[in-house]
């Protein structure tokens, strides 16, 4: 894993500084994008329980889908990050109207 310098001497390692600083900013926001559009991974909590292999497949996974969303011109449904989603409790199933019009 690459890590930033902590005291960039050179122009060069500014340099890279800032383009590990870059590169950090696009996976950041290809994480919450996929996040927002994948709620299997963004309620986890930040941890997928999977092994290893496994969570690399569901990235990908998403990753793949969501490109194929984008090239079909599919929108995102748009959720609010911080929403109490989880607290609410699910409101119970209600039973089917069976009354016939016949």
């Amino acid at each position: 894993m690459m890590t930033p310098y902590l005291n960039p001497a050179t122009p060069a390692e500014r340099r890279y500084n800032s383009a590990h600083r870059a590169t950090c900013n696009v996976v950041e926001r290809t994480f919450g994008l996929l996040k927002s559009r994948f709620q299997c991974i963004h309620k986890s909590g930040g941890a997928l329980q999977y092994s290893l292999d496994m969570t690399c497949r569901i990235v990908a996974t998403c990753a793949n889908l969501h490109n194929i969303a984008t090239t079909r011109g599919i929108p995102m449904e748009i959720s609010e990050p911080d929403s109490d989603e989880d607290d609410d409790p699910i409101p119970p199933l209600q039973p089917a109207d069976r009354t016939s019009a016949a």
